[in-house]
């Protein structure tokens, strides 16, 4: 289930970086689908259902942001080779900052598309 996850999540990621508002409602859509039926990850689903049912890129970047707190201990936990990182971007939601995982080192911001597709920094790399 994790692998599922962790592919919709980074469709989502870059629905965002290239500000598609409708691919991220789809992506986001089959991320809810994704989960099974305990608790903490039912909470995941509601805010992948929530993604998927806001039309405004803002509010999708602010629930994605919220998603990637809540999946970022299971992306961690169940990576069994290769390599995550964790970057940041310390200009999002208004100066206070937002995290994302992602599969590539290279830095292409969820939070900010090409208006500042290069801002941020990884801040953790997740081996095993």
């Amino acid at each position: 289930m994790t692998g599922k996850v962790f592919h919709n999540y980074q469709q989502i990621r870059m629905a965002l970086v290239n500000s598609d508002a409708g691919e991220v409602q789809t992506a986001a859509g089959n991320l809810a689908e994704s989960f099974s039926e305990e608790r903490e990850e039912m909470k995941s689903m509601a805010m992948a259902m929530a993604m998927a049912e806001a039309d405004d890129i803002e509010k999708q970047r602010e629930f994605f942001s919220q998603f990637t707190e809540k999946v970022e201990p299971m992306f961690k936990e169940s990576i069994s080779e290769g390599a995550i990182y964790k970057q940041f971007c310390p200009m999002a939601f208004d100066g206070k900052g937002g995290y994302w995982i992602s599969n590539v080192e290279e830095i292409k911001n969820p939070y900010y598309g090409d208006k500042m597709l290069k801002c941020g920094k990884v801040t953790e790399t997740i081996k095993k």
